[in-house]
């Protein structure tokens, strides 16, 4: 046990040596997913079903879609003007978040598109 603690310690000393932004590699993979789902709602809305529902009931998935888009730049702010890891661990939650919203709108348009 000894010797393992000897060859992680200098391992650990690194990485609490590095910039922070090295500890960002997960914003960029987060800021993907988050806009693939806003991607994949606004091409959905595009389709011919979408043009005969509501706008009320459009203008509902359109407010989702917007907070996707509201938060996922929050995120990338967050990430840009990153003062420390804590910036990059809030930037990757706004990209989660943003996912979120994009998902429930997906969700909600293809419910609609059922009725």
């Amino acid at each position: 046990m000894g010797l393992k603690w000897l060859l992680a310690a200098p391992a650990a000393a690194m990485v609490l040596q590095m910039p922070s932004g090295a500890l960002a590699f997960g914003c960029p993979n987060s800021f993907a997913e988050a806009q693939a789902a806003i991607d994949k709602v606004t091409g959905d809305m595009k389709g011919e079903m979408s043009k005969k529902m509501p706008k009320a009931d459009m203008a509902l998935v359109h407010a989702l879609l917007d907070d996707a888009k509201m938060v996922l730049a929050g995120a990338k702010h967050n990430h840009e003007k990153s003062q420390g890891a804590f910036d990059h661990a809030r930037a990757i939650a706004k990209a989660n978040a943003a996912r979120g919203y994009a998902e429930a709108a997906d969700i909600f348009h293809f419910k609609l598109m059922q009725m």
